[in-house]
């Protein structure tokens, strides 16, 4: 029922909650949501994670390849972030390409990682203008409860913490885990 007075009337839905100081899943305004963190899951991939942020959970999975500079940047490598956002995940999104959420929902994370200098993409050159590393960072929604693009950030930071590291001259430590 609560569902359909969501639907209906979402502003009367969030004032209601809002009136009495607790957000819709009960918690406090000042209270975060549970984190439980798993790192190294997928041995098939460089580095991988899986966060569970209240009832979101994320999984990323990095692959690690060499390629060519690009020529108007010699000396920086890549960060490759896709967010899958499949139909198991919500009753939002439906079987086809990616929507229009996921492709925000990239784009943001890589924006967020590379602005706030987490990754500095010079460390991803081996050699300016011949080889830099390419990180495919894959994150896939299993359960979209709210906070993605925290559970997002979040796997994928642990992921790049768990990094096969001695692969190549990476600073791991800019940032900080929980």
């Amino acid at each position: 029922m609560a569902e359909i007075y969501k639907l209906i009337h979402p502003v009367k839905y969030f004032n209601d909650y809002i009136s009495r100081n607790i957000r819709p899943d009960g918690r406090a305004f000042q209270e975060q949501r549970n984190i439980k963190l798993n790192v190294n899951s997928i041995k098939s991939a460089d580095a991988s994670a899986v966060v569970k942020c209240g009832n979101t959970t994320v999984v990323c999975g990095i692959k690690l390849e060499l390629a060519t500079p690009k020529a108007e940047e010699p000396d920086v490598g890549f960060l490759v972030t896709n967010v899958e956002l499949p139909p198991l995940c919500s009753s939002k999104y439906r079987p086809g390409p990616p929507s229009d959420s996921a492709q925000v929902t990239s784009n943001l994370v890589s924006d967020i990682v590379i602005t706030s200098k987490c990754v500095d993409l010079k460390d991803l050159c081996i050699i300016p203008d011949k080889l830099a590393w390419v990180l495919y960072c894959d994150m896939v929604c299993i359960d979209n409860d709210g906070s993605l693009v925290d559970a997002c950030i979040t796997t994928l930071m642990a992921s790049l913490k768990t990094c096969k590291c001695h692969y190549f001259n990476f600073s791991c430590h800019n940032y900080v885990i929980g």
